[in-house]
């Protein structure tokens, strides 16, 4: 019989158990009038006869374990036993194995500056390595830090950072008791700021400390109240006589497994823990040690960093090998999450792939153990930012931080968008005349149409076909110019986009009323074959002698030119278009077309277009700088952002030129959005910028490497706070706490805006999906199958769901609902399960806009 095995027995006979400990024994309490003024003997036999156990398994269990069983009424039990009741929090591993005793225990106490805690379950997965990198980038922003050496059995942090302590005064060992003063070493001071590093080692280098290292090892192991006094002492030195914090942050570095040394200093200083593993399936033994760690401090559990020494490795290898086993360990910090969560439901786990932050081999480690953070390979270098993310370790954490046109107003392309343009590095590079690319693409959202905008605006292009809503020239998508035009090629879309090119080049510019309208008149009343000869390639290159310089013509708004079932065959004859204006040398000397094309349509074009592309295309993906300096554009650009947070929009207009540029670093834009927004939403238990990179983004399942944000989103999102906040304002309720945005109008405005993004959703789908010959049937089907996915179960078996659809009659076959599945998988709204195999579910960004519900 197990520990476990005998609690479950008392539970499942038992009306009243209760469980305590106290240092080194735990005591298991059944109550029960039936052992009132009874003998032990009469006790135990009523008990294994009741509870069908064997006398000697029962007796194998007392004999090895530092359990005693007490079988009494609960009147002896407060007599005998009231000493049980006094002790404070449990110290050990051993009640908090047991699930049902952790619940009820309370969390670790706050100290009196954070604490973080760091902790292996084994060794050799980079745990001190990862500290003392995040320490260091800590202390670049000004952090101060005290970083204590808690492994009471293998201490090494000294040595990360180049130390060593020369008297027991610098120790854990001198603060437990072998010595009466504390006195830091000094680790590391940034040369950019006012930051420090000061370490307490666990024990001084000298072997004559050899001895007295094994006795405290030995102490700490048998009297737990050893520590829980060092910390008291400690508690009482990071804190200056004028009652002011000598640090900002205390870290601690554990000793691995089940030592019991670690929960006595978890238990008396609580904070985040911050678990080690290795991508190779050992840690599924501990499962119970990670779910313990991660209930102290339901304010924010902590995170795992995963360490893989093959130089070869990425998140998305380790995810493929080893998916089902990173799903196990992330439910320990679902289960961390609900504790501190104002409604007490397990976040998906695909929501919480933040918390899994990678650690890889590094060569700047090579020939030096504490490198500095800049050097750091890229990826390492994004794995601490994330790190800091999810643990609050922003710059804007620490405390109180150290013209354009006013407009709330959008336009369904975002061809009158107010505010400033970011101008990404990737984007930068169409800005030059001589630039190769022609062809840009991106999913809905992402900025074509703004990006278009800004090249007409600063004259890099002049535009030729453009979004319905733009109003700088051009001819416009479903104008009446249009229509004009197409008719006058009997709907021949290759000849359409020849005539248009010819009378471009026929004006002197297209930009604003260039006079296109007219000339479309003109062309429209020529005879037949008049018209027919001049929408050719031939006439077009005919005009080419009379052009001084180079001329570079836009497209864009294809996607709303065309019925649906007719838009395949318009791109392909723009494709063939294209094709022709860069092969043909007669055109690619005078002049350039530049495509703005959603990449679903680039992609699912019938011809192969891989190799018309190379070379020449650009994707518009937005990353979180590239994306955080776009939000702040736009709530600089918002009136209600302005009048609410006047000096926050300060900050933002004094980094005009660097936001403008998307290089604002993420120590300062964080600390301005953490003005604005919580730090923190109650409702989930996320930090509000963890909850930002996850849910804002379309990573989906895959780890956030090469995910992309939609800035459509995001500005829907700040147009909803403000519709919101200015609705409560009008019946008089508060929308601001702190001084900040409250969490529950953060929470209803992404809810508003992924009700938006499913209509940007369905504008793809009505392309995407041939449901019908009939362009009004289609799109009806289309909106007939995203309101039957509302409330559907994610994940999902795909024969299931389409049983379910089926008998909702929604007019889509079973055959037509496979062909459906597989085109939605294929551009990312479903995605294969890394843990069932077989089953779909909603990527990330889609569940909340298709109303799905997760299941777990």
């Amino acid at each position: 019989m197990t520990i476990q095995e005998l609690l479950d027995t008392c539970r499942a006979n038992f009306a009243n158990v209760e469980i305590a400990y106290v240092h080194p024994t735990l005591y298991v309490f059944c109550l029960s009038d039936d052992f009132a003024g009874r003998d032990e003997d009469y006790q135990i036999e009523y008990f294994l006869k009741k509870c069908g156990v064997s006398e000697e398994s029962f007796n194998r269990l007392v004999a090895t374990a530092t359990v005693s069983l007490c079988l009494l009424s609960e009147a002896e039990r407060k007599s005998r036993y009231a000493f049980v009741d006094s002790t404070p929090g449990s110290q050990h591993w051993l009640p908090f194995l047991d699930s049902e005793t952790r619940d009820k225990l309370p969390p670790a106490p706050l100290g009196p500056i954070p604490a973080l805690h760091f902790y292996g379950y084994k060794g050799g997965q980079a745990r001190t390595t990862v500290l003392a990198m995040l320490a260091k980038s800590l202390a670049e922003d000004g952090y101060r830090i005290l970083i204590i050496d808690a492994d009471t059995e293998a201490p090494s942090l000294d040595f990360l950072f180049e130390t060593s302590s020369p008297n027991v005064e610098s120790t854990l060992m001198g603060l437990s008791g072998w010595a009466e003063e504390i006195s830091p070493l000094a680790a590391y001071a940034s040369p950019q700021s006012n930051g420090i590093i000061e370490i307490i080692p666990c024990r001084p280098r000298s072997s004559q400390y050899d001895m007295d290292f094994a006795a405290f090892a030995l102490r700490v192991g048998l009297d737990v109240s050893m520590l829980r006094n060092a910390l008291e002492k400690l508690k009482k030195f990071v804190i200056n006589p004028d009652s002011t914090a000598k640090y900002d942050l205390v870290i601690f570095d554990h000793r691995t497994g089940i030592a019991s040394s670690v929960l006595p200093i978890i238990r008396n200083w609580g904070g985040p823990t911050v678990v080690s593993v290795r991508p190779d399936g050992l840690s599924e033994q501990a499962m119970g040690a990670f779910e313990t760690l991660f209930s102290q401090f339901p304010e924010n559990p902590g995170a795992y960093v995963c360490f893989s020494i093959d130089n070869d490795d990425t998140e998305e290898k380790i995810f493929d090998r080893r998916g089902e086993h990173i799903h196990s360990l992330l439910e320990q910090v679902a289960k961390g999450l609900a504790r501190g969560a104002e409604e007490d439901t397990l976040l998906p786990i695909e929501d919480l792939y933040r918390y899994w932050i990678g650690w890889y081999y590094d060569k700047q480690f090579i020939g030096t153990i504490s490198p500095d953070v800049t050097k750091l390979n890229v990826v390492n270098q994004s794995s601490i930012r994330q790190l800091r993310e999810v643990l609050s370790l922003s710059k804007a954490a620490m405390g109180p931080s150290i013209g354009a046109k006013l407009n709330d107003e959008r336009s369904p392309s975002g061809a009158t968008d107010s505010g400033w343009f970011i101008e990404t590095s990737d984007i930068a590079k169409l800005f030059s005349p001589s630039s190769p690319v022609n062809y840009i693409i991106g999913r809905k959202g992402t900025g074509k149409t703004r990006l278009y905008r800004e090249m007409v605006a600063r004259k890099i292009a002049e535009p030729l076909f453009a979004a319905a809503d733009f109003e700088q020239g051009g001819m416009r998508s479903q104008s009446v110019a249009y229509s004009q035009l197409i008719a006058a090629c009997e709907n021949d879309y290759g000849r359409f986009w020849w005539a248009l090119l010819g009378l471009g080049l026929s004006l002197p510019a297209t930009i604003d009323d260039g006079g296109l309208n007219s000339a479309v008149a003109s062309f429209a009343a020529l005879q037949v074959e008049v018209r027919r000869e001049r929408s050719t390639p031939h006439y077009v290159a005919s005009q080419l002698s009379t052009i001084s310089k180079e001329r570079i013509f836009l497209i864009d708004g294809i996607e709303t030119a065309v019925p649906a079932a007719k838009l395949r065959t318009f791109i392909e004859e723009l494709l063939i278009f294209m094709l022709t204006l860069q092969s043909d040398a007669n055109f690619r000397t005078k002049l350039q077309a530049r495509l703005f094309l959603r990449s679903d349509l680039l992609n699912n074009a019938s011809q192969n277009v891989e190799q018309q592309t190379s070379q020449r295309i650009v994707e518009l993906r937005w990353d979180s700088d590239s994306i955080f300096n776009y939000v702040l554009a736009k709530i600089y650009s918002m009136r209600w952002y302005t009048e609410k947070f006047p000096n926050t929009c300060a900050k933002i207009e004094q980094n005009l030129s660097v936001i403008r540029a998307g290089r604002l670093n993420a120590n300062v834009y964080e600390e301005i959005l953490l003005e604005i927004f919580p730090q923190k939403l109650r409702r989930s238990n996320l930090q509000t910028l963890t909850f930002f990179e996850t849910y804002f983004s379309d990573a989906s399942g895959k780890f956030d490497y090469g995910s992309s944000f939609y800035p459509r989103l995001f500005e829907t999102f700040l147009v909803e706070i403000a519709s919101i906040s200015r609705e409560l304002e009008d019946k008089g309720e508060a929308t601001l706490e702190n001084g900040r945005v409250l969490h529950t109008i953060v929470l209803d405005a992404h809810a508003k805006a992924s009700s938006h993004f499913v209509n940007e959703v369905k504008q793809e789908l009505y392309v995407l999906l041939d449901l019908s010959q009939d362009d009004a049937e289609n799109r009806r089907l289309v909106d007939a199958l995203i309101a039957a996915l509302e409330g559907k179960a994610t994940p999902f078996a795909q024969e299931a769901l389409i049983r379910d659809l089926e008998l909702l009659s929604i007019g889509i076959d079973s055959v037509k609902l496979r062909s459906v599945l597989q085109l939605m998988t294929e551009v990312g709204i479903f995605e294969k399960h890394p843990k069932f195999v077989g089953q779909l579910r909603a990527g990330r960004l889609y569940k909340s806009a298709l109303r799905m519900k997760y299941v777990r």
